[in-house]
């Protein structure tokens, strides 16, 4: 009966254990009676136990303060940089002993470092333009320069001319000669003072009825004819007249004086009679200002990149339409030229006979 008794309730702890409930009978099951996995674990040798007992570890004033090494660059440990060379401060400079005192070394003053706005040279003014053309202009005596001419004379636009134009200060002299296709071969020579100052001038062919080309005739400065062919009188011919008229037109615009016109800086311009491009100035004209413009324009200047000189001058009238053209370039100065490059009688004694060809 024992025997029985002990089997029921030994069915009866299994079930219990199955459906979750009795942790505490299957518990004591495992205790009484453990497996052969169990006992092979306890005969097993135990691992050693890592774990740093409580009392070995130190508290804080314990620890020494050691520095870090830092992280090393590369695949090893860097090897340290040799120390920097000791070198000699550089000589100071001494200010002189005074008699308050015994001399003591000047404070180094670092140099200030260029800024970009420094190493780019700012454009020259309207103003320093003209000095710069007027200095030029006061270094040489004479010159020679190619000059392309248009014109509206009365209301009539005139054929393009181009001439070689030569210049001489002392006593002032000018001395064109035309080598385009229009008045091939006709000469202008005005020397002030001599020749009975008047404008000797050379005649090309068709430049006067029954007169042939080579034929010499002697004008006032002032005549009819000579004004019929253009806008300025010869006595304003040249470089040099312009650069005296911007002169003269940034002196009065500088003391408020605009009678004359307002000169403004255009800046850098490309024009195609040159290769780079050049300062440009605009003159606005003001009605009444000038004879030739008497409702006003405006005026464009070009200068030269080289000398500044004002080597190209345009005027257009009131409705925009070009009245003046006048075109100066393979400029050579200086030349040196003397009374014979402007002695018509030594120039022309022998011209062309008439109906003549070379």
């Amino acid at each position: 009966m024992k025997l029985i008794r002990y089997v029921t309730a030994l069915v009866s702890c299994l079930f219990l254990a199955g459906c979750g409930v009795g942790n505490s009978v299957r518990d004591g099951l495992a205790r009484a009676m453990p497996s052969a996995a169990a006992r092979a674990r306890a005969d097993a040798p135990r691992p050693p136990d890592l774990r740093i007992p409580a009392g070995a570890v130190a508290s804080t004033r314990d620890i020494p303060v050691v520095p870090v090494p830092p992280v090393p660059l590369g695949r090893g440990a860097a090897p340290s940089p040799p120390p920097a060379p000791t070198l000699p401060p550089p000589p100071a400079a001494v200010i002189p002993a005074s008699a308050d005192g015994p001399s003591l070394p000047a404070p180094s003053v670092a140099s200030p470092s260029p800024s970009p706005m420094d190493s780019e040279a700012k454009p020259a003014s309207l103003r320093q333009l003209q000095q710069d053309a007027a200095a030029w202009y006061a270094g040489v005596d004479s010159y020679i320069v190619r000059m392309t001419r248009r014109e509206v004379v009365g209301g009539e636009a005139k054929p393009e001319e181009v001439m070689l134009f030569k210049f001489r200060k002392e006593p002032w002299s000018v001395h064109f000669k035309w080598v385009g296709k229009v008045g091939h071969d006709r000469e202008v020579i005005y020397v002030k003072g001599q020749y009975g100052n008047q404008i000797n001038t050379r005649l090309a062919a068709g430049d006067a009825p029954f007169m042939p080309a080579g034929h010499r005739m002697a004008l006032a400065v002032d005549s009819s004819l000579v004004r019929s062919a253009s806008r300025h009188s010869i006595t304003e011919a040249g470089i040099g007249s312009c650069i005296e008229r911007i002169g003269a037109l940034l002196d009065a615009q500088e003391h408020g004086d605009r009678r004359h016109g307002v000169l403004t800086d255009l800046g850098a311009q490309n024009r195609p009679e040159f290769s780079q491009p050049v300062r440009g100035a605009e003159l606005v004209v003001p009605p009444g200002a000038e004879t030739e413009l008497p409702k006003g324009g405006r005026r464009l200047f070009y200068f030269d990149a080289e000398h500044h000189l004002p080597m190209l001058v345009i005027t257009y009238d009131n409705r925009n339409q070009e009245v003046e053209y006048y075109l100066y370039d393979r400029l050579q100065a200086p030349v040196h030229l003397d009374a014979d490059d402007f002695n018509p009688d030594k120039l022309w004694n022998n011209p062309k006979p008439a109906g003549k060809t070379k």
